[in-house]
């Protein structure tokens, strides 16, 4: 009886929000979910930023310390676009650690960045040597090339799509509003390639539809290169009329869960839209993007989708019950 009513600790490895508030959609939907399928459990919070910030730094990111890698726990869960060769470079030895102190390895909607074969092969190994007890993909390709290295696996959906699970959304005074998401590289800004989107979009919107401008980032990169990016941003953004660039996730949620529409070439911008049932738009040519084929949205790189919301709660169920059964059975 003791045994049954034993409380379990979960690490959750997440973070890096101020780089993209996207990060922060997948960590407050998987901790939703983990919270959903095991409502005693302890869970706690740790960064990825350390050995991110070592790295980008130019610094030896071995030197970090992560607190994964010394919190006690019985799980350590990982969430997003880990399932990639930068993911495997820099937190390996940390899952490796926590593993070699009694953590069990879950993988909570997981998929790749360019599911090209040399990063298949990298995350094949790094996952040989995990382990993992438990393995739930965001993306159908992702679920084909690893479900057989772990011990249960689950042909999942992006756990962002639970933000409209846990984060409680307000009335707004303004309603008939649309938002623009468009976050963009050096030459695609240079070349004006969204800009000309973003016209074309506005000539397709009525007059008295009031538009919303989001960046992700509020965080400049220190290389001299996307220093150069943050202060030719900063004139694009901070400029404009009724512009949103903040440090927290609920900012951006309000928005996108009350806008009638969000156009956007960033994925979780689209994901947090829909998850409100709210119609969506991405333009993007990312691989990521399979995502939405999982939930039968494969044509929103070519128009504006809306997500069935009984079908997608149906859907976040499954999952939920998925890793319930997971905790149920490992208990000691």
């Amino acid at each position: 009886m003791k045994q049954e009513n034993k409380k379990i600790n979960i690490v959750y490895l997440g973070g890096g929000w101020p780089t993209n508030i996207g990060n922060a959609f997948i960590d407050k939907g998987s901790l939703c979910s983990l919270k959903l399928a095991n409502p005693n459990a302890s869970i706690y919070f740790a960064s990825e930023m350390p050995q991110w910030f070592y790295y980008f730094s130019n610094k030896n990111y071995s030197k970090a310390l992560n607190l994964v890698s010394i919190i006690k726990s019985d799980y350590i869960v990982v969430s997003g676009m880990m399932l990639c060769k930068e993911f495997v470079k820099l937190y390996e030895s940390v899952i490796l650690q926590a593993i070699k102190n009694g953590a069990k390895f879950i993988i909570n909607g997981g998929g790749g960045e360019k599911y090209s074969l040399e990063e298949i092969s990298a995350v094949r190994n790094f996952l040989k040597k995990c382990s993992p007890l438990a393995f739930i993909s965001r993306d159908e390709v992702s679920f084909e090339n690893y479900q057989d290295l772990a011990k249960y696996s689950y042909n999942g959906i992006d756990v962002g799509f639970f933000v409209s699970n846990c984060c409680p959304i307000a009335d707004f005074s303004l309603s008939n509003f649309v938002v623009f998401n468009f976050d963009q590289s050096l030459f695609q800004e240079l070349f004006s390639k969204n800009n000309k989107t973003k016209r074309e979009l506005k000539s397709q919107i009525s007059e008295d539809c009031a538009i919303i401008n989001t960046y992700h980032s509020c965080w400049p990169k220190t290389r001299f290169r996307d220093l150069f990016l943050s202060l030719f941003l900063a004139n694009k953004y901070i400029y404009q009329t009724n512009t949103l660039i903040s440090d927290i996730p609920e900012d951006y949620l309000q928005l996108y869960a009350n806008a009638k529409a969000t156009y956007s070439n960033r994925v979780h911008a689209c994901i947090a839209s829909l998850s409100y049932g709210k119609k969506s738009r991405l333009f993007s040519k990312t691989k990521r993007a399979l995502l939405f084929d999982r939930i039968g949205l494969g044509n929103i790189q070519k128009e504006l989708v809306e997500v069935d919301i009984n079908k997608l709660q149906k859907e976040k169920n499954k999952q939920i019950d998925f890793l319930a059964n997971i905790f149920k059975i490992n208990k000691e």
